[in-house]
């Protein structure tokens, strides 16, 4: 009789606990607000709020019981209200993790909060947590944050050497400032610009705030300042390195040579000695030319006895290249003692060099016997400083 009735007992839990899982509203979707309160939402297949939750203990005089099968654009709206009458939207602006589970469009869910705001003229900063890792997870419950919250923490851990346990109280806001600036506070602490701030006191005089020595007002608020924390782990882009506090990047570039050695000779410029090609642009580039063994041009008629150049003096005249004269005369030269020779006054030439090389001053080498050598480079200037 005994085991009857403890099989009856069994039967009717059952269908209790049945009735339990086929009689409640299926869950759809998920919705996790972060701001520092942090709120979870519960939807049926027609984005209907099956149920609100506080995650934390800021959230608890946010969530409205009253919000049940309301839809979502109803109850954004109520929580936003709620948020802007308990402070949390500082200087009209307000920092929120989003994050989504089920059939609820994330991008439509962002566009509703932020349309909630805007109707308060409140500037919404939202920040979406598109995935959710396990170790998220593990850090969410840990230590009783949201998984959205945990996520975000974790993508600062990343770029900062950070105890994570500094990180879980603070507000988005706080956490969005570490993340771009690295720097943070302890505990009781919270971050507004460079400073660290604690406060003491929270209330409103007829006449004024006054706060005790060693502390500032603002916004009605006692504050006590503390220190800030930088980071210290650095890290660059690709590409870059560390180098003391600066991200650097190593750029090849042609240096500009400015000082320069010869073997022999001495340095000069292509210009200088005539070989500058126009198409190149190389005028300004230097050569080593060595005039050991150079010699000067000289004129037809100063060259040494023996040399085969006829050539002559007449009138004060030097003259060369006797041709016989023609029944025309001599066209372009002269006559002289029944010959036709040409007047070699302005000529210079090089001794044993016999391509019609013409000079027009005595202070040129003869090329032939001039050695050129390409300079070695003793010192470079860059043009530019790359240090970024």
């Amino acid at each position: 009789m005994k085991k009857r009735i403890i099989i009856a007992i069994i039967a009717i839990c059952l269908l209790i606990v049945m009735g339990v899982i086929f009689l409640s509203p299926r869950i759809n979707s998920t919705i996790i607000l972060d701001i520092n309160p942090s709120i979870q939402m519960d939807l049926n297949k027609d984005n209907e709020v099956i149920r609100v939750k506080a995650l934390n203990d800021d959230a608890k005089d946010i969530v409205n019981s009253n919000l049940k099968g309301k839809n979502i654009s109803e109850s954004i709206s109520i929580l936003t209200d709620n948020l802007i009458k308990d402070d949390y939207a500082k200087d009209d602006i307000v920092a929120i993790l989003l994050y989504t589970t089920g059939n609820v469009k994330i991008h439509e869910i962002e566009n509703i909060i932020r349309n909630s705001f805007d109707e308060k003229q409140v500037q919404a900063d939202i920040f979406v947590i598109e995935n959710v890792t396990d170790d998220d997870k593990k850090l969410a419950k840990k230590n009783n944050i949201s998984i959205a919250k945990a996520a975000y923490i974790n993508e600062i851990l990343k770029e900062n050497s950070i105890d994570s346990n500094v990180l879980i109280n603070k507000s988005v806001r706080e956490l969005i400032e570490t993340r771009n600036t690295g720097n943070y506070c302890d505990d009781d602490y919270f971050l507004e610009g460079g400073d660290c701030l604690k406060e003491i006191s929270r209330r409103k005089a007829d006449s004024g705030m006054i706060c005790p020595n060693g502390y500032y007002e603002y916004n009605e608020v006692c504050y006590e300042e503390g220190r800030t924390f930088e980071k210290d782990n650095l890290i660059c882009q690709e590409e870059f390195t560390m180098n003391g506090k600066l991200c650097t990047r190593l750029v090849v570039m042609d240096a500009e040579p400015v000082s320069f050695s010869c073997p022999s000779g001495e340095a000069k410029t292509r210009a200088e000695m005539g070989l500058t090609n126009s198409d190149a642009g190389d005028a300004n580039n230097i050569v080593c030319v060595d005039f050991s063994s150079a010699t000067h041009p000289v004129t037809p008629c100063e060259l040494p006895p023996g040399d085969p150049t006829e050539r002559m003096s007449y009138g004060g005249r030097c003259y060369w290249h006797r041709a016989p004269v023609i029944p025309e005369g001599c066209p372009g030269s002269i006559q002289v003692a029944g010959e036709c020779w040409q007047d070699a006054t302005n000529i210079y030439i090089c001794q044993g060099y016999r391509d019609g090389k013409q000079y027009q001053s005595r202070d040129e080498y003869c090329e032939h016997s001039i050695k050129y050598i390409d300079p070695v480079v003793t010192e470079y200037k860059c043009s530019k400083d790359y240090t970024l």
